[in-house]
């Protein structure tokens, strides 16, 4: 008979490897590089491009430099409730999305869909709840920005205005 080598099993295999009596025979996998943005990902960007349906991150930060632009032509701008001045530094802090663009993509970026609110003063927190925002001076320019969103809404984001802020819409005096 030929020069035959004994049945190792694994663990007998693995112990002869690490003691430098065995040669390993199976090389290192090669390291294949992650890609920064998936297959996937890139996919469902170019579609939404495509419908303009969700505002992506670069769509969004152009957005609030747009804003920042339109209103900080020097360092300080006021808050559209209180008058407060808002530094150029706050800038994307004060800009309070009238329709939340979680549930809102269509109208995320829209032009119209914002109020300069300061953070600072607590104007900003007060348009979160639709009780509080009703309250506010400038709920009649926020109504007014509204409605002409309202008919560029997805069917499913109409779904998502509450009874709320519907009937205080009907109640907002029409500038």
């Amino acid at each position: 008979m030929k020069d035959e080598q004994p049945i190792l099993s694994y663990r007998e295999k693995l112990a002869l490897i690490r003691s430098g009596q065995m040669e390993k025979t199976t090389k290192a996998k090669p390291k294949k590089p992650i890609a920064k943005v998936s297959k996937k990902r890139l996919a469902e960007d170019k579609a939404a491009k495509e419908t303009g349906k969700p505002a992506s991150k670069l769509e969004l930060d152009k957005w609030f430099d747009d804003i920042r632009k339109k209103h900080w032509i020097t360092n300080v701008y006021p808050c559209m409730e209180c008058g407060e001045m808002i530094p150029i530094s706050f800038s994307r802090h004060a800009t309070a999305h009238l329709l939340p663009k979680k549930l809102f993509k269509s109208v995320a970026t829209h032009e119209l869909n914002y109020l300069i609110l300061g953070a600072g003063c607590g104007c900003h927190e007060k348009s979160h709840r639709i009780d509080k925002f009703v309250q506010l001076r400038c709920w009649p320019e926020a109504a007014r920005r509204i409605k002409l969103m309202m008919p560029l809404l997805h069917i499913d984001e109409l779904r998502s205005i509450s009874n709320q802020l519907l009937i205080a819409l009907d109640n907002a005096p029409d500038k």
